[in-house]
């Protein structure tokens, strides 16, 4: 009820469409024209609120920003109280939720993670330097506390998120070569599962393997 209301304000219309048009084409790509158009709104008011384009675009990504951090607040708490290695696959989990109902999340930060420049810059800053660095310390704390393999943590990392966002980033094709809804509960749930079975199977350490005993001769 609440978000059916807020859409009612042109200027949230707005950067919830500049937010969707944004991500699934590119900064460079999209026209405040469009944005307009898809927002029901006359053009004259994109100006009137944003003033540029590129205001727009910082307001979406605000928006986005918003998304996920009222998504994770409350895992944070959670996290907090149990061991290293349950909090990282507790925030892989919610990865992957995240990038199951936000596809927008994996999108911008492929297209701007592949163009670079200011607007890169800008997103580090702004919107997810907090989530990265969170996630950049548990991977750490696990390989020090000898949870999983010492592997350099960014690529742990990089790994960890690439496994998590793609099938969802990619969910168009996957259901035009497989049949398959990937963004659909039961979905979501098998791929959880496979990608917390798989990815940290490998990423654990072999078990230390029992010390045998020193072979002395009996005294008589």
């Amino acid at each position: 009820m609440a978000e059916s209301a807020a859409l009612q304000d042109p200027k949230v219309r707005i950067a919830a469409a500049a937010l969707t048009l944004f991500t699934e084409r590119g900064f460079d790509a999209v026209s405040v024209t469009e944005i307009a158009r898809h927002a029901d709104v006359a053009q004259p008011s994109i100006h009137y609120y944003f003033k540029t384009k590129r205001a727009l675009w910082e307001a979406a990504m605000f928006e986005l920003a918003g998304r996920l951090e009222r998504a994770s607040a409350p895992v944070r708490s959670m996290v907090a109280a149990i061991d290293c290695l349950s909090a990282l696959k507790a925030a892989c989990s919610v990865l992957i939720d995240r990038a199951a109902d936000t596809p927008e999340l994996g999108r911008v930060i492929l297209a701007e993670g592949q163009a670079g420049g200011d607007r890169l810059d800008w997103l580090m800053r702004n919107v997810f330097s907090g989530m990265y660095y969170e996630f950049l310390e548990l991977v750490e704390k696990c390989v020090d506390e000898g949870h999983i393999k010492p592997y350099p943590p960014y690529q742990i990392l990089m790994l960890l998120h690439g496994a998590a966002v793609t099938n969802f980033n990619v969910a168009p094709m996957v259901s035009a070569v497989f049949g398959e809804d990937p963004q659909s509960e039961a979905n979501v749930a098998a791929y959880r599962t496979m990608y917390l079975d798989v990815i940290f199977a490998g990423l654990a350490l072999p078990a230390s393997k029992p010390k045998k005993a020193k072979s002395g001769k009996a005294r008589d």
